[in-house]
């Protein structure tokens, strides 16, 4: 039998306001990047609750679990439809269907004339503590952290508190296929055209169902990933931010003998590289007016050499891009074991910024890392 659900959103919002006083952090977003699985790919917070809820009907596993990440899950189209934070999509060719679901805060559906003109929606990166492995080639999960598992109560209340940072503009955390309570199989999904697809088709049905006209997407992670191919399929991002993502998987998966391995050669056909759609992306005419790529040099899960290529290729493209080094360094992590990936919370701050028309957070968090005309070479801040 599962245990109760855990406090109401309220309660929720509370214990961030707490826990954001008790660290002395003054920027929301930072905090709730560190509490939710939403900022992906992190350590353990001390802010979990003890169970997701109960499984949606209709649905064979609960992908906020760590089991229903690793088994994957399918949902039916009716079960879907009947959530309200059920988004029912398809991929391009219309063959496969899924339920991606998501939190939401500050937007009323139907929209009318009071919809939103601006959005801020996040992906996020994967899983917190996974660990992957291959086995003919084929994507499996040996397990995740203790920390993936956040109900949907704690993922509403995390939008609703980061709607409150951006002034009551709307906020949608998205989950990803076969993650976070959506159907699907991640490790399958993870990193594919399909994946791509069917957030994007979320991001047309969040349109349709709030009235809203324009998005500031922030990725973290492999979510940074979706976020740089949808700048190459939709005209309605207004500003990006792109936090230590993998924007050249080629460079992403490489071995430290410099070679590719075989499951990745075996799934390439498949899988969605940024460095291949950069050059379909139209800047201005509609497009991405602000592209942000953040990261720390120090990274040892997505190496600088992932996002670097990408932002120089944006640029030769004709994109505003703006390389910042923000500091991923996780306490939680300890020194030794630190792996200087964690800039979700500052990814977010630079949406928040960027969706009410501020400048991009500056120093100590922050440092910019432009050259006219010049490279990516990002610069550290200590």
């Amino acid at each position: 039998m599962r245990a109760p659900a855990g406090p109401e959103p309220r309660a929720h919002v509370r214990r961030l306001r707490q826990a954001l006083v008790a660290r002395g952090m003054p920027r929301p977003a930072t905090l709730l990047a560190s509490f939710l699985a939403f900022g992906g790919c992190a350590g353990e917070t001390g802010l979990r609750t003890a169970s997701t809820g109960p499984l949606a009907p209709g649905f064979t596993a609960d992908t906020a679990t760590r089991a229903g990440l690793a088994s994957g899950a399918k949902a039916s189209e009716a079960a879907c439809r009947a959530l309200p934070d059920g988004l029912w999509v398809r991929t391009r060719d219309g063959w496969r269907g899924e339920c991606l679901r998501y939190a939401a805060a500050g937007a009323v559906r139907g929209g009318g004339a009071k919809a939103p003109r601006l959005a801020v929606l996040h992906i996020p990166g994967d899983a917190s503590g996974v660990a992957y492995r291959f086995a003919g080639g084929a994507p499996q999960i040996e397990g995740a952290g203790e920390s993936y598992e956040v109900p949907a109560a704690a993922r509403r209340a995390a939008a609703e508190a980061l709607s409150e940072a951006a002034g009551g503009r709307p906020v949608f955390l998205i989950g990803r296929p076969g993650m976070h309570g959506s159907s699907g199989d991640h490790a399958r999904d993870r990193h594919t055209a399909a994946e791509v697809e069917l957030v994007d088709a979320a991001l047309t049905e969040l349109r349709r169902r709030y009235g809203v006209r324009a998005f500031v997407l922030s990725g973290f992670s492999s979510g940074g990933a979706i976020a740089a191919n949808l700048l190459a399929r939709r005209t309605d991002i207004a500003c990006a931010v792109l936090a230590s993502a993998p924007l050249d998987l080629a460079a992403f998966y490489r071995g430290a003998d410099g070679g590719l391995p075989d499951h990745y050669l075996m799934r390439a056909a498949a899988l969605a590289d940024p460095m291949r759609s950069v050059g379909s992306i139209e800047p201005g005419g509609g497009g991405a007016t602000t592209v942000v790529v953040l990261g720390d040099r120090r990274d040892r899960k997505v190496p600088a050499a992932s996002w670097r290529a990408w932002a120089d290729a944006a640029r030769g493209a004709g994109l505003d891009v703006r390389a910042v080094e923000a500091s991923g360094f996780d306490p939680a992590e300890g020194g030794a074991a630190a792996s200087f990936h964690r800039t979700s919370g500052a990814g977010l701050e630079a949406a928040v910024a960027c969706a009410n028309g501020e400048p991009v957070p500056a120093p100590p968090r922050l440092a910019t890392a432009e050259a006219p005309g010049g490279s990516a070479a990002l610069r550290g801040i200590e």
